[in-house]
C-alpha cells in the first residue's frame, strides 16, 4: 500500500464550500464554477474585441453573428470543441475509472 499525500479540494477564486456534497458532487461543482468564471471572462474579452474592431471600422457590428465558417474552419472548430470537452470532463472520467478499478480489485479479493 502506498501513502499518497492528501490532495486539497480544487479551489476556484471566491468559491465557497458546499456542506453535504460528496467528493463527486464537489468535483462537479468545482468544474462548473471554474467553467462559468472562465466563460464570463472570455465573453467580456470577446465583447471588448468586437467593440474595438467596430469602433475602428475594421468589423461591422453584425459581422460576427452573420459569419458562416467554411469547411476547414468548421473542422478546426470541431476539433477544438472535442479537445475542450475531453479536458473538462477528464477529472470525472478519471475518477470513474479509479472507482471501477477499485471495485474490480475488491471483487477479486
Amino acid at each position: 500500500m502506498t501513502n499518497k499525500p492528501h490532495m486539497a479540494k480544487p479551489q476556484t477564486a471566491g468559491r465557497r464550500d458546499m456542506p453535504g456534497l460528496d467528493e463527486g458532487d464537489d468535483q462537479t461543482f468545482a468544474m462548473i464554477t471554474a467553467l462559468a468564471s472562465e466563460l464570463a471572462m472570455a465573453r467580456e474579452r470577446i465583447d471588448t474585441l468586437e467593440r474595438l474592431l467596430a469602433k475602428a471600422g475594421t468589423l461591422d457590428a453584425g459581422a460576427v453573428e452573420a459569419y458562416v465558417p467554411d469547411e476547414d474552419a468548421a473542422k478546426a472548430r470541431g476539433a477544438l470543441r472535442q479537445r475542450l470537452i475531453g479536458k473538462v470532463f477528464r477529472p470525472i472520467r478519471e475518477a470513474a475509472m479509479r472507482r471501477a478499478a477499485k471495485n474490480t480489485s475488491n471483487q477479486g479479493a
